[in-house]
């Protein structure tokens, strides 16, 4: 009995060690449907944390909620993250003084204005945007007149309402409390497979506004590198799960990391 209970000790204590041997990896996450959300079922930055979890047991990826300006502060020295998941590095990083590293591109999203299906609207009504309520989300960036804003500044010289998520502009939309909203591509496409079915209800520019590349950020001496990080998504891309992951989302024809 003793031998039992020794071996039992020593098998539990193993298992702690193992699981205390994990380095936290801490990811910034704030809302941006589909990559993360709230609102929604789901979103792709939580199912690859999942995935990054259960593919090595190196590390322990966990998700810290943050707003969209907070992104920042977020990935500084003394921030309290390590990487950010769907980021591009023209979203504002530039203008920081933070040396900051990515990987490769994982997608390449794009952006356009969308409003409310009314009958008799054409494309028409995206030529001219005066007079016209825009709705927007705090924190995000933007291009416009051929300039890539942040929200404080569109909102200075635009007739926009900032939101704290998309789905909020599309509710906004749907309820008449606006005129238009920039919306992602990628959002759009995995609205498809939404309980909620929004894409009947909205018209959607066949303009594209922006075009932009995702890849993961790694803050600068913190808990993971550049390599390792870009080591673990090849990993997942190799046998074929970050397919299925981005497959789930409709998300494939934004693809551009592949096995």
């Amino acid at each position: 009995m003793k031998r039992l209970i020794l071996t039992a000790t020593l098998f539990l204590s193993a298992l702690s060690g193992a699981a205390a041997a994990q380095q936290p990896v801490y990811v910034a996450a704030y809302d941006f449907p589909p990559f993360f959300s709230d609102t929604l079922e789901t979103d792709v930055t939580t199912e690859l944390v999942d995935l990054l979890n259960t593919s090595q047991s190196s590390y322990e990826f966990v998700i810290q909620a943050i707003p969209p300006n907070g992104r920042y502060q977020a990935l500084s020295e003394n921030g309290c993250c390590d990487v950010i998941l769907f980021e591009s590095p023209i979203w504002g990083w530039q203008e920081r003084a933070l040396d900051i590293a990515s990987t490769l591109p994982l997608l390449k999203g794009r952006e356009r204005l969308v409003t409310k299906k009314v009958a008799g609207r054409t494309q028409a009504f995206f030529d001219n945007l005066k007079g016209k309520t825009l709705g927007g989300v705090r924190g995000y960036h933007y291009l416009m007149a051929g300039e890539i804003l942040d929200s404080a500044e569109v909102a200075e010289r635009y007739d926009i309402y900032l939101a704290d998520s998309r789905i909020t502009n599309v509710r906004m939309l749907l309820g008449g409390r606006i005129d238009a909203a920039v919306l992602n591509d990628e959002l759009l496409s995995a609205l498809r497979n939404a309980s909620v079915n929004y894409l009947d209800q909205l018209f959607v520019s066949e303009q594209i506004e922006y075009e932009y590349e995702m890849s993961v950020l790694i803050a600068p001496n913190k808990n993971i590198s550049r390599d390792e990080m870009q080591r673990l998504l090849r990993d997942l891309a190799r046998d074929g799960r970050l397919d299925t992951l981005f497959a789930r989302f409709n998300l494939q024809r934004f693809q551009i990391y592949r096995r």
